[in-house]
């Protein structure tokens, strides 16, 4: 590790607890600050109102305690992703957004090929216009506000704390368990709206396997994300591949999987489409991320020396 960094002067213990207690202030937060959500769902406009306000004071708290607590000799912000040595603002969206799109090849595919283009082509309007107040607060938040938050929680300041105790290599998988966890209050609310559904109601079981399965992507997310922070050394690019996954979702292997018979051959074009985005992810993960594309010449940062490579 290098000679000084942000929190050199916690322990590793002290450290964990502090990741631990940010990851349950921001899920708290979503629900002491936001009492609403005891009465109403998740996409209720009053929940969603609150729950922005929660998140603003809570990532407000957050950067506030990184930034007096800090070692004095460090620039806080440059820790957290926040530069202006960049080299070309439309990097830090073209080559994460070009690497997303790699990744998700195969289930891109499959989407443009099992959607119904002709209703699309008689409803365009619906899917491209947020017509009520409610669609647009659910647009915001799942596009700008989650990402944002989420990634400055779970990816800037977490692993600026990791930074002092861990390699970087370690940070990358450490990390995302926290941002993992802290999706579980999802599995809360599924059981909460399952108890109110008069019909076809899901075992106990089936949630928690739901939820284990989302946990697994969370995770597989967050270590990605947390590999394009540190590589890049930017705030930016884990912000739009997090906006982009979200619009993207999870990919749709039960789909896949439950492919008859009858569809041997659209099967195996969607697997080959599967095989080469990962094969072209994999190839031009290194190529896309050189440090060198995204920030003027700076040797001051614990990113730049381990990751210019």
């Amino acid at each position: 590790m290098d000679d000084v960094s942000p929190f050199d002067y916690l322990s590793f213990i002290s450290t964990i607890i502090i990741c631990i207690t940010f990851s349950i202030a921001y899920v708290l937060g979503l629900y002491i600050l936001s009492p609403s959500s005891r009465r109403y769902e998740r996409n209720h406009p009053h929940v969603i109102r609150r729950r922005f306000f929660a998140v603003f004071i809570v990532c407000s708290l957050i950067y506030l305690f990184l930034k007096h607590t800090c070692n004095p000799n460090i620039n806080i912000h440059t820790w957290l992703g926040f530069r202006t040595n960049i080299s070309s603002i439309w990097i830090l969206f073209f080559y994460p957004t070009i690497l997303t799109l790699m990744l998700y090849l195969g289930p891109i595919i499959q989407w443009i090929d099992l959607f119904d283009w002709r209703y699309y082509i008689y409803n365009w309007n619906r899917f491209l216009l947020c017509h009520t107040a409610n669609e647009q607060l659910i647009f915001i938040r799942n596009y700008f506000v989650a990402p944002f938050t989420e990634e400055f929680v779970f990816r800037s300041s977490i692993l600026c704390l990791l930074y002092s105790h861990v390699s970087l290599f370690s940070a990358i998988f450490l990390s995302p368990l926290f941002f993992g966890l802290a999706h579980f209050h999802h599995m809360l609310e599924h059981f909460k709206q399952n108890h109110r559904e008069q019909h076809n109601r899901l075992s106990a079981m089936t949630i928690i396997l739901i939820h284990l399965f989302q946990f697994s992507y969370t995770y597989v997310f967050g270590v990605y994300s947390s590999f394009l922070f540190i590589r890049t050394g930017h705030f930016i690019p884990s912000f739009i591949i997090h906006t982009l996954c979200n619009s993207l979702g999870i990919p749709d292997f039960m789909n896949l999987i439950d492919m008859n018979n009858g569809e041997r051959k659209r099967k195996l074009i969607y697997m080959i489409c599967y095989i080469m985005g990962l094969w072209l992810f994999s190839t031009n993960l290194y190529t896309y991320t050189q440090s060198n594309f995204y920030y003027s010449n700076d040797s001051s940062t614990i990113i730049y020396r381990h990751w210019s490579s």
